[in-house]
């Protein structure tokens, strides 16, 4: 006998997941099927680490914070760009501060996934491609971090390669179904990447954006990445060259400056081939130096990035995607009669 809990919204909210934990207890349940994208993978891990430890979910947040292991979870992922379904985190997010919030136990992995491309052939073109960039976004911060090693080079480049010959025809034809398992294994060979390499400051600063304005979370990646990567390059040229080979869009024999540029010029250009926008229209000014501080905060504490960012460079970077101003209105004069 089954259950169905369907009200997680995106960024799964606590107090959705709060609701979640007592229908779990209610019904009597002894594991959980999450079906979804990220929010409800992430929430379903979460409730099940909880229900488990019998411990609120913001005691749970940061490394191994449960002393039993979470309920079995089975994740059948809908979209093609968490990674979910194979990763050790759940991130939720707290309504009443406005932050994304991370839960990390390697426990949190799922003990199966199932990928199934139909499930995800009826995506809306603008989910397909902020999903699509999503997985992009781990494998590239996996593979450029300096946790990296030889077996996530090769999932995060196998990945990358995956993405650069498919998302496009995702994005144009929803119903192709080889298009859509093969964005499904880029997902996850992702996800298997960045839950042992760990990601950077484009994932610190999309958590930012996610909490204060809801921003959703894939888009925030794709809109910053290219941004991130421009300030990294002098320390990971060589990394960028070999994405750059594997993603088609340069030869071995190029210089590794040239290769560097070129890959991160083919990220731009693969946003803009999938719809995805160049600014986060809620970001405002004013809010700058506080979402700077702490996207830094997250990414120096918890991340292996390859360089250092400071405040007011990663303020800079998130000058570059403000909204264009509003042009002011012309003033209409009345004709003297």
């Amino acid at each position: 006998r089954c259950v169905v809990f369907d009200e997680i919204t995106p960024d799964a909210p606590i107090p959705l997941i709060e609701k979640g934990i007592a229908f779990y207890a209610k019904q009597r349940c002894d594991a959980i099927v999450a079906f979804g994208g990220g929010s409800p993978m992430d929430a379903a891990k979460t409730i099940a680490l909880s229900v488990a430890n019998k411990k609120h979910p913001r005691k749970l947040v940061g490394y191994f914070k449960g002393l039993r292991a979470p309920v079995p979870v089975y994740a059948v992922p809908t979209t093609a760009g968490t990674g979910s379904e194979v990763t050790v985190a759940a991130v939720i997010s707290d309504p009443d501060t406005n932050k994304k919030l991370v839960i990390a136990d390697t426990r949190l992995v799922p003990a199966m996934a199932a990928l199934d491309p139909v499930l995800m052939t009826g995506l809306p073109p603008a989910v397909t491609a902020a999903t699509g960039m999503d997985a992009l976004t781990h494998a590239v911060e996996a593979f450029v971090g300096r946790w990296a090693t030889a077996h996530t080079d090769r999932l995060a480049l196998a990945a990358v390669g995956i993405v650069y010959t498919q998302l496009r025809v995702a994005y144009r034809k929803p119903k192709d179904l080889e298009a859509r398992e093969q964005m499904a294994l880029a997902a996850t060979y992702a996800g298997l990447a960045f839950t042992r390499a760990n990601v950077g400051y484009v994932h610190a600063i999309a958590h930012q954006l996610g909490g204060r304005y809801h921003t959703p979370h894939g888009l925030a990646n794709a809109i910053m990445l290219p941004h991130v990567l421009r300030f990294l390059s002098p320390a990971i040229t060589r990394r960028l060259a070999l994405l750059a080979v594997r993603a088609g869009v340069g030869r071995p024999n190029e210089q590794p400056a040239a290769l560097a540029k070129k890959f991160i010029d083919a990220v731009e250009q693969l946003n803009r081939d999938v719809g995805i926008p160049a600014q986060v229209d809620a970001l405002r000014e004013e809010d700058i130096p506080e979402l700077a501080k702490a996207a830094c905060w997250e990414a120096d504490t918890n991340y292996p990035v390859p360089r250092y960012m400071s405040p007011a460079t990663c303020a800079k970077l998130l000058r570059h995607v403000l909204p264009p101003k509003a042009a002011p209105k012309p003033v209409r004069r009345r004709s003297a009669r």
